[in-house]
Parts: C-alpha cells; structure tokens; sequence
C-alpha cells in the first residue's frame, strides 16, 4: 500500500464560525500555531467563504444548523465542532455534510486529524463528483452517437456499420469529436458525405434540396 505524505497547512486560511468562550480561544490558538491564518465570524449569517480554504462551524448553534442546507454549496472543507450528540442534533450536524468533525470540548490535540480528513474527505468527493459528470457526459454523448447512426441508416439505407463510418468521416474532415459531429448532424448543422457514389449528401433534416423528405 503507497503512504500518503501528509501535508503542511501553513499558510492556509480558516474561517471559524463559533460564539466566543474557552472552543473558540483553544480552536484559533491551535490553528494559528499550525500556521494557519484565522478569521473568526459571528455565526448568525452566512459564513463569508470568499478567501477561506477551511470552514470550521459551531454544530451546536448558530446560522448553520438553524438554516438546512446553508452550508451545502460551499466549495471547500467543512468541520462541524459539536458537544451535543442527540439525535436531532446529529441531525442538524449532518444535514450541513461536513467532511470532519471536532469533539468538545476542544483540545489541542485532534485539531490536525481534523484539517487533515476534512481536506482528505473533501478532494476525494470533488473527484468522485467530476468522475461522475465525466461519466454522465459519456453516456449523454453516447446516446446522441446512437441516435444520429440511426438517423442514418434510416435515411441513407445503410447497416450500422456504414452509418458509423459515414459519421466518422464527417468528424474526421471537419476536425470534430464523432460526438460534436452527430450533435450537428441531428440539429440540421451539418450535411454529411454521400454514402455511396452518386447520392445526394444527407442533412439532419432529410436528402439535401428536400428537407424532411423520405428516402
């Protein structure tokens, strides 16, 4: 198994969102001693994410857990500080996805596994999410590939394999993706190379000079 060569946090900036008192003094002490810079902010609005690499939010109370969701479309770690482990509260906790949590009451120690997982958790569900669209992308592209060989065969008389070709062909002239191609062929963008010699060329509307025209 590879080791993974944990990183240094200095220089990285952290928001923390929690009311004053001994969490909020140990919580900022530690992070600045790790290197980090540190904003603190007053848990009762959004948090102000603009410029922070980290977000560190009182699960307790606070604009967080009383607004569901608030924190859902942040684009960077987030690490709930929660005392309270009732379900309702779990719950709130939850509901806001964080990548890690801290217990309280705050120490020292734990503040580092916390920034560690959480930016662990976080770059690893970034390229879950962008394998998925990756993903969603190719089959979308794959649909449309489909329907424009059979919007060939259909209009030039032609097996699978020749309409594939005859898309191929087309992609490759006009320095295209297959997919980019059949795209344009099926919105009426493109005419397409004559299947066989002596055809007229195929548009996504039907044989060239008659649209919509049947073969």
């Amino acid at each position: 198994m590879r080791r993974r060569h944990l990183r240094s946090f200095r220089g990285l900036h952290a928001l923390v969102e929690h009311p004053p008192g001994r969490d909020l003094t140990v919580l900022k002490n530690q992070l600045e001693f790790l290197g980090l810079g540190v904003t603190v902010g007053n848990c009762t609005s959004p948090p102000q994410c603009q410029s922070a690499d980290i977000l560190f939010f009182d699960a307790d109370q606070g604009y967080a857990v009383e607004h569901e969701g608030a924190l859902r479309s942040l684009d960077l770690p987030v690490v709930a500080v929660i005392g309270s482990e009732t379900p309702s509260r779990l719950e709130a906790m939850l509901a806001c996805e964080p990548s890690a949590y801290l217990m309280k009451p705050v120490r020292p120690t734990g503040i580092y596994s916390s920034i560690a997982i959480a930016m662990h958790q976080f770059a690893a569900l970034r390229l879950l999410r962008h394998r998925l669209g990756a993903a969603e992308e190719r089959l979308r592209s794959r649909r449309i590939l489909f329907s424009a060989v059979l919007r060939v065969m259909h209009e030039a008389r032609v097996g699978e394999v020749e309409a594939f070709r005859i898309l191929q062909r087309a992609a490759m002239s006009r320095r295209l993706t297959i997919e980019a191609l059949s795209a344009g062929f099926l919105a009426g963008e493109f005419a397409l190379p004559c299947p066989l010699p002596g055809q007229p060329p195929l548009t996504g509307r039907g044989r060239a000079g008659t649209p919509g025209a049947n073969p």
